[in-house]
This record gives structure tokens, C-alpha cells and sequence, in this order.
């Protein structure tokens, strides 16, 4: 990354850098400022692209999938222009989401080949009628922007509000679309401060919004256009003590430590009827094993800024009030200080035996379990909580939810 640029906007086809910004993280040296839409700006821009609308050039739906396909074949394997960062390509790629967003190299691929794999089974569909959809995006996981691809193939636009602290994938998303040939004014590019975003939501058609119970409060409730996409809080259920509690902690090493455990897909609670500590004493063992810096070639996990590192172990402190063991081994906070003071946030398992404990179903940027000893009450109230469940062959699926 080259130091003192900005990544701009994009209106209307145009880029546009704002008076108003913010820095992006990284290490020193590497100073990286993002533009940001105020209110009046979007104003503006929705009432301009709705008089403009019937003046866009067709784009049928089979073109728009040829389009995506290779906007995401950029993405992954090209040299992209990115507004504000010049050409850029897979290794320059890697390099600046490793010092953004802590994310290895491993990651970055896996989660690139992701994405293409994702256009790859797109389908064409009708053409929309129009509308403005908007995709504001989260800070975990580039993999998101699998939404953008979704929005642009059934929209008449799509405008991308990128996480502040991570904003470069979608700025490569944005720059590969392009530059395959999707119309300029189909897209938008949209940071913005907080308290703007409930603007991006009035003034658009549709919205896919990720985000949390917070979030959902300040867009002012439920409304039929918004798709808010919060935490997934995947669990795994065992109607009684594992009776090979190695083999499980392997399975579970996979299920909650893959791709950095910042998927929603990500176990963060396992519950059994019964003992789960033999399991958890497992699965500490293991995340014990996973190499953090360099990083694990099974399991590469990410780091992140120090200061939310330090933020995160003192919410666990807090949880771990109402109860509850620390079987893994390592600090939680470990590797601080040094060029742009990153950390890493060691994988760990804590033991409770409430299914009320507040850590229980707790979803955070790592790879985070908490094995809860209950009952078969306490395991289908843990179900009941999550979206997505996994269960061992003895243990039925409690009804309504996900495998």
C-alpha cells in the first residue's frame, strides 16, 4: 500500500474524493484514508440516479453473469485498477489486507477462490425493475461480498458501503466489476460514518445490511426491504457425554477454527447432555496446537489491532464473572506491540455449566467455544438460540434449525 492516498467514492460512474474521511488501519508508514458520503450526498445522488434510471443501457441477465464471472476471475487472479491505490494484483492484494486487516495470505486466496467459486454458480434471472439495492458490509470477512454479486445480477444498481476498518476487498470488487465492463453508473462505492447509514437505507430500494441487535435498533425496527444479516451463533448438540471425545474435538477444530473462526458458520458453543469436559480438555488441546505466527498451513488464523485485542479480553474477563473455566493454555492476548501494534487472539475453550451463561452462543472475530454441561432442556434451548446446528449421529436436530 502506498502511504497518504484516499480511497475515494464512487457517484454516478465518477470517483470522487470527500472532504470528510477516515484513516484505515494498518501499520505505520502505510496511512490509508477513506472518503465518506454524508447524508446530503446521498440524498442527492438516489434522487439523481432514480430521474436517470430509464436512461441506463440494458443489461441482460446473462450478460450481467458473464460480467460477474470475470469481475471475480480479476478479482482473484488479475491486475485491478482500484480507485486510490492504482494497479494492483493478487500479491499486492494479500499484502494490504495482511496489514488492514491481519488476514495471512492462506486466507486471502481461500477466501478469493470463495468468492469466484460463487460467481461461478450464478444464474440468469430476470431483469430487475430498477431498483437501488444497497450492501453494507462487514469487517470480518471479505466472503460477504458474495452479497454485492447477488445484488448486482437481480438490481438495476447496487451501491457497496464498505466496513471503515476493512474497505479494501470491496474497493478491489468495485475496481474488478469495472474493469470487466459493468456499466459505471450500476455502481456505487458509499463509505460512510454511522450515523449515516440509516440515510442509505431510506434512500434505497432494497438493503442487505450485516450487522448485530444494535445495529437493527438504530435502523428504527424491522421494514420489509431490509435484510439484516447478524450472527449466525452455530453450535454443536450431543444428547450425551461423546463417547470419542478426540474424534470430536477434531471435527470441531475444523468447524470452529476455519477460516479464522470469523464465519457465522463458525461453532462458537458446543452443548451436551451430559459431561463436556472431556471434549472441551479435547479441543483445548488442539487449539493449543494451531501455530499462530507464522501461521498454522491447516488453519491460518488472522490478527488484529491490538487495542481490540485488549477490548476483547477484557469482555471475556467481565463474562467469565458469572462462572466458567479456561482450559487452553495460552494468553488470550498474545504477539502485541511492534509495526502498527497487531495481536493475535489465541483460540480458546471455556467451560461453564449453565445454559444461561452469557458467553454461551457469543460470537467473536476468532476462534472462540464455550462447552456448556446441561441437560436435554439446556441443549435444545442452545439450539434453539443459533441458526446454524451441528449434532453428533446420536443427538436428532432439534426442529427448526439448520445442519
Amino acid at each position: 500500500m502506498t502511504a497518504g492516498t484516499t480511497l475515494p467514492l464512487l457517484r454516478g460512474g465518477r470517483r470522487y474524493a470527500s472532504r470528510d474521511s477516515v484513516p484505515v488501519p494498518g501499520p505505520a508508514g502505510t496511512e490509508i484514508a477513506l472518503s465518506l458520503a454524508p447524508e446530503i450526498m446521498i440524498r442527492d445522488d438516489a434522487a439523481r440516479l432514480r430521474a436517470a434510471r430509464d436512461g441506463l443501457p440494458p443489461l441482460p441477465a446473462a450478460e450481467r453473469v458473464a460480467l460477474l464471472r470475470e469481475a471475480t476471475r480479476l478479482f482473484r487472479h488479475g491486475r485491478v485498477p482500484v480507485p486510490g491505490l492504482g494497479e494492483q494484483d493478487p500479491g499486492g492484494f494479500a499484502a494490504a489486507m495482511a496489514a488492514c486487516a491481519g488476514l495471512p495470505a492462506a486466507l486471502v486466496g481461500r477466501w478469493s477462490a470463495l468468492l469466484d467459486e460463487h460467481a461461478s454458480r450464478l444464474r440468469p434471472e430476470e431483469p430487475d425493475d430498477g431498483a437501488l439495492t444497497l450492501v453494507s458490509l462487514p469487517a470480518n470477512t471479505f466472503t460477504c461480498l458474495e452479497a454485492v454479486l447477488d445484488a448486482a445480477l437481480t438490481s438495476g444498481a447496487v451501491w457497496i458501503r464498505p466496513s471503515r476498518r476493512e474497505p479494501l476487498s470491496s474497493a478491489r470488487l468495485a475496481g474488478a466489476m469495472l474493469a470487466a465492463g459493468w456499466p459505471a453508473g450500476r455502481i456505487g462505492y458509499y463509505p460512510t460514518a454511522p450515523a449515516a447509514l440509516p440515510a442509505l437505507v431510506r434512500e434505497t430500494t432494497r438493503q442487505i445490511v450485516y450487522g448485530g441487535p444494535d445495529l437493527a435498533a438504530r435502523m428504527g425496527g424491522p421494514r420489509p426491504s431490509l435484510d439484516l444479516r447478524g450472527p449466525g451463533r452455530a453450535c454443536l448438540v450431543a444428547d450425551a457425554t461423546p463417547a470419542d471425545p478426540e474424534g470430536l474435538a477434531l471435527r470441531l477444530a475444523g468447524l470452529a477454527a476455519a477460516d479464522a473462526g470469523r464465519f457465522c458458520t463458525s461453532v462458537c458453543t458446543v452443548a451436551v447432555a451430559g459431561d463436556a469436559e472431556p471434549v472441551a480438555r479435547a479441543l483445548a488441546a488442539r487449539f493449543d496446537a494451531i501455530s499462530l505466527d507464522p501461521p498454522d498451513p491447516r488453519l491460518p488464523q488472522a490478527s488484529c489491532p491490538e487495542a481490540d485485542a485488549l477490548a476483547t479480553a477484557r469482555l471475556l474477563d467481565g463474562a467469565l464473572a458469572a462462572g466458567g473455566r479456561v482450559l487452553t493454555r495460552r494468553p488470550l492476548v498474545s504477539g502485541a506491540g511492534g509495526a502498527g501494534r497487531r495481536a493475535f487472539l489465541s483460540p480458546t475453550v471455556v467451560l461453564v455449566d449453565d445454559p444461561g451463561h452469557p458467553l454461551v452462543g457469543r460470537e467473536l472475530p476468532f476462534p472462540f467455544v464455550v462447552a456448556v454441561s446441561t441437560d436435554a432442556a439446556g441443549v435444545r434451548g442452545v439450539a434453539s438460540r443459533s441458526r446454524f446446528v451441528h449434532h453428533e449421529p446420536s443427538a436428532p436436530l432439534p426442529e427448526g434449525t439448520f445442519h
